[in-house]
């Protein structure tokens, strides 16, 4: 009797970004589509429309979806800094 142990194991990846501007968006998306956790500095783009407080707002709706989309979440871990998660095996409490 021949038994078979799969052992191959998902990996996770974890990556660091910096959110400059819309165009972005693009890649995030990507990377949590292939699963990645992504820790997101935003301190660049809070700078730069620091004034445009409907800009800021609709940049963080466009993450939550994206995240949403895939089952993930999004939680803010500092001023300037957000962790996205991949699917719904990855929660934020």
């Amino acid at each position: 009797m021949v038994t078979s142990v799969n052992n191959s194991q998902s990996r996770i990846y974890i990556s660091q970004r910096q959110l400059t501007d819309q165009k972005d968006l693009q890649q995030i998306e990507s990377e949590l589509k292939n699963g990645q956790i992504i820790f997101l500095r935003t301190n660049n783009f809070f700078e730069q429309y620091q004034d445009e407080v409907i800009k800021l707002k609709q940049m963080i709706d466009q993450l939550k979806k994206i995240c949403m989309n895939f089952g993930g979440s999004i939680g803010r871990i500092g001023p300037d800094l957000l962790v996205l998660t991949p699917n719904e095996k990855i929660k934020l409490y």
